[in-house]
């Protein structure tokens, strides 16, 4: 016997695999512009796509460790295309710009030689807005979440979302994990800690609790 012919589902079917095949005009310049300016190799890592948006993962693996890039950066050798806005942001705007779809960055992971810095997405093109303020504020808070420079980050969540956690002995008025800003809790493992530490921005030190995130 022949199925019945459903025109609905052959519809849906189409429409989902032209998804998935959705192609990102420009993606190999974006990538090798970003290499260029932020001195690294660069991976797109995955994408998810939406009706009207693709949304990018993506890793720097940058040969560097996290106080030479400070370094770097402050002098304008890391991270600068000679213009007031960060070279991550102009290069989003030029790939959105050859696109009908809305693109942006889900996910970006700095992978250094001694840290790995993980910014995740909070509202439209946050990180791609907000990227050269996150480090310098993680540069202007160094000193306070090494503990006086006694211990080194080699893991730093930016910022800390709901379910991210675990357990959490704190009192909820305490603290709202439904973040705003990048500037109100990371989550962060040094090495002579066995757990992640929660650490606050705002008061440049860290909050008693127990974190755990999520390996999924």
């Amino acid at each position: 016997k022949y199925m019945p012919f459903n025109f609905e589902n052959f519809i849906n079917n189409s429409r989902l695999n032209l998804e998935y095949q959705k192609e990102i005009v420009g993606i190999n310049e974006f990538l090798s512009s970003l290499e260029f300016y932020y001195f690294s190799t660069v991976k797109l890592k995955s994408k998810s796509v939406t009706s009207d948006s693709i949304n990018l993962v993506l890793e720097l693996d940058c040969n560097i460790e996290l106080i030479e890039l400070f370094s770097h950066f402050n002098t304008g050798r890391w991270g600068n295309s000679g213009k007031n806005e960060s070279p991550l942001k102009n290069s989003l705007e030029i790939l959105n710009l050859k696109n009908q779809n809305t693109i942006d960055i889900d996910e970006l992971t700095v992978s250094l030689n001694d840290t790995s810095i993980v910014i995740k997405r909070i509202y439209n093109n946050s990180i791609s807005i907000q990227f050269n303020e996150i480090l310098k504020k993680i540069a202007s808070n160094y000193v306070f979440l090494t503990k006086g420079l006694t211990q080194k980050p080699y893991e730093i969540f930016i910022p800390i979302f709901e379910d991210n956690l675990e357990e959490f002995k704190l009192d909820e008025s305490q603290i709202q994990f439904a973040p705003k800003s990048y500037f109100e809790f990371w989550g962060i493992y040094l090495d002579k800690e066995d757990e992640a530490s929660i650490y606050d921005v705002m008061r440049n030190t860290y909050v008693r609790g127990d974190l755990e995130f999520l390996t999924d």
